[in-house]
């Protein structure tokens, strides 16, 4: 660009300098919102458990006192040490509202580097843009907005983007003192990012996009190098020396990783949709502006680089996606800027009002749908890890040696100190063949129990709820080994039946069944029920088990409500006292489906009970969250007996006269009384 063309795009923008700051604002606070929802990633609380032990030791360790997956401890290389110390060191102080706050404070950060970086280049209408960017940006991003190390990338590379911008410009000739001083700068950023994430490389790879497209310039071309050779130098300062920079580069380069690790790997038809469609949606705008970019000069030439980069990188892992769209953003808004020109200071205030409006309404709609699937909050949120688990490890077996996910171990060694693991969240320490190892004993009985017993494993916490995790589960419950010691709405404890606990017993096993089904609570005879509420009484009274506990105890009440069998049904009631036990059990079942979201049956119970007390919008909403992974005998046929109490008879004739061709149809209670009810259809008041 040559001299002073920033500046005259401000002059002549009809934007004020005022209005301008506004952009700041906007940016900054958005991101600050969006990152403002309760701790809830187990990462976090691994690398506090990493962070604690570096306190505890005095110094980083050098190998791992973790895991259990070798007989001795193995040597590891704790490559985000320097976050894991600092964020240990801020929970301890301030707790997990300080490691809220630090991180909102990085992302107003990098809200007001990316908005100044397109102010710089492109002028006031290209931060405002630039703005408005970033906020359209915040569902499908939002997701990677976490209280772990990478968060570091974002305002770190947006630095990076401004300082190399500023490096380039033609005009920066003759300013040796300032150059030196973003030099040295970007060096010892780069040398702090070195140990705080390994998304370091990210840092090199920009630097290297500039240096290729800077070496045509005299002056530039010796500041670039000078600057790359710097951040090489600060790669190999770490307490592992340079094989932190050459660890990173290995895993990166090894395509086994984004196989095991899902964050890891590139978009698939089980995530949301829009994850992947807003990287196109901004491909397209960033291939818009490539024309504009290539002409506007190096700089302009060095971001589209760059922001093409990391398209490519967001399309082969789903973790890069926060990363594009994010720092992309200045890069369209300085190249989409000129079009603006031709608008008078009206017609640009409305354009941005407009569609500031419009993202007002959208992104907060769409930022709920969408990972993390949060709303604005602080604190903690362990609902979905297993803390009251970790409660009883703690008190009876606090030097377990434990089988769990990757993402649940990384909690359980924070929240239990003394245990140790098979294998955790650092999948570059375990390696490829350790993770496979780990992946078929979820799913192969006779793996499972080579697993266990070659790792002396006395605990095993299982996801009761994950289809991938019924294998395990049924392997555990049908060995004579293990005894089931605690449930959670998500998760079953099984310790081995031989462990002597903490205070010299053996384990109690726990009379209840994990998961959600429904045939063993509705088939109960009333001996059978007053054990089952007996033993629910031994679960603590713990947040994690109000779901399960509500779930227990309604489909107990509803036995009297059977029609027939436990398949076939409720009848609705026939007085006041069962619509009171309706009532009852409805808000027992609410309870359950509020704790264990994505419990098809949960869901599917929920519509069903409305419907018999004439909730109809209730039940249909609750019919179709049970619907999404599939159609049950449930779902089916509470459709209909929502349909028979809104008066269409004639959809629900069509059905059974359909439903005449299944085997048993004649003889089922539930589609006889669909029958009976189309003759004299149930009304509700």
């Amino acid at each position: 660009m040559g001299k002073g063309t920033a500046a005259d795009a401000l002059h002549r923008s009809p934007v004020s300098v005022r209005e301008t700051w506004l952009a700041y604002l906007l940016a900054c606070a958005a991101l600050v919102i969006a990152g403002m929802y309760p701790v809830g990633n187990s990462d976090t609380f691994g690398h506090l458990a990493q962070g604690r032990q570096i306190v505890a030791l005095g110094r980083v360790p050098l190998h791992d006192t973790f895991s259990i997956w070798r007989t001795e401890p193995a040597l590891w290389r704790n490559y985000e040490w320097l976050s894991d110390l600092a964020s240990y060191r801020l929970y301890a102080r301030l707790g997990v509202d300080g490691l809220l706050a630090c991180k909102c404070a990085l992302l107003a950060l990098a809200g007001v580097l990316l908005v100044g970086l397109a102010q710089l280049l492109g002028g006031a209408r290209a931060a405002w843009l630039c703005a408005l960017l970033l906020v359209a940006a915040i569902p499908a991003a939002r997701f990677r907005f976490a209280e772990r190390a990478q968060i570091v990338a974002l305002p770190l590379t947006a630095a990076y983007l401004v300082g190399l911008s500023y490096l380039l410009r033609a005009w920066g000739k003759g300013r040796a003192k300032s150059d030196l001083a973003f030099i040295l700068g970007l060096a010892l950023a780069h040398l702090a990012w070195v140990n705080l994430h390994g998304s370091h490389l990210l840092g090199l790879a920009v630097t290297t996009v500039f240096v290729g497209l800077g070496l045509w310039l005299r002056v530039g071309r010796v500041r670039l190098l000078a600057l790359l050779g710097l951040q090489l130098l600060a790669s190999c300062i770490s307490p592992y020396g340079p094989a932190i920079l050459v660890d990173a580069i290995t895993h990166v380069a090894d395509p086994r990783y984004r196989a095991l690790v899902g964050e890891w790997a590139a978009w698939h038809a089980g995530d949301p949709p829009w994850l992947m469609l807003a990287p196109l949606l901004q491909s397209a705008a960033l291939l818009g502006c490539m024309r504009a970019l290539w002409r506007s000069g190096p700089a302009g030439r060095g971001l589209f680089a760059v922001a093409a980069m990391l398209a490519l990188a967001s399309f082969r892992s789903i973790r890069f996606v926060a990363e594009y769209l994010l720092l992309s953003a200045p890069v369209i808004a300085v190249g989409a800027a000129p079009r603006l020109a031709a608008l008078d200071a009206c017609k640009l205030r409305a354009a941005f009002a407009g569609a500031l409006l419009c993202l007002a309404l959208v992104v907060p709609w769409g930022a709920l749908r969408l990972p993390p699937y949060v709303g604005i909050g602080h604190g903690a949120d362990l609902s979905h890890m297993p803390a009251a688990s970790a409660e009883w490890l703690e008190r009876y077996l606090p030097h377990a040696r434990l089988l769990a996910t990757f993402e649940d171990s990384w909690f359980l060694i924070f929240a239990v100190p003394g245990a140790r693991v098979v294998v955790d969240g650092r999948a570059p320490f375990y390696g490829p063949l350790h993770i496979q190892r780990v992946q078929r004993a979820f799913a192969d009985p006779n793996a499972l129990v080579t697993l266990l017993d070659d790792l002396r494993v006395d605990a095993v916490v299982v996801r009761h709820v994950l289809k991938e995790h019924r294998s395990m589960l049924q392997t555990l419950q049908q060995n004579a080994l293990w005894v089931l010691v605690g449930l959670e709405d998500h998760y079953a404890l099984f310790v081995r039946a031989t462990v002597t606990l903490a205070d010299g017993t053996r384990p109690h096993v726990l009379g209840l069944t994990p998961g959600y089904e429904t045939a063993w609570l509705l088939g109960a005879d009333e001996a059978t029920a007053r054990r089952t509420l007996a033993e629910l009484g031994r679960l603590p009274r713990h947040h994690n088990t109000q779901g399960y506990r509500a779930w227990v105890q309604a489909l107990l009440a509803l036995r009297s409500q059977l029609r027939a069998g436990p398949g076939d049904g409720l009848r609705p009631p026939a007085n006041a006292v069962e619509r009171a036990l309706l009532a009852q059990a409805l808000a027992l079942v609410v309870r359950a489906a509020q704790r264990a979201d994505g419990v098809p049956t949960v869901h599917a119970y929920h519509a069903l009970i409305a419907t018999q007390i004439c909730h109809l919008d209730e039940a249909q909403a609750a019919l179709e969250v049970a619907r999404q992974p599939g159609e049950s005998r449930e779902t089916l046929l509470t459709a209909q007996e929502i349909a028979l109490r809104r008066g269409k008879t004639q959809e629900v004739q069509r059905f059974l006269t359909s439903a005449r061709a299944l085997p048993g149809a004649e003889h089922d209670a539930w589609l006889g009384a669909l029958r009976r009810g189309v003759q004299t259809p149930p009304a509700c008041p």
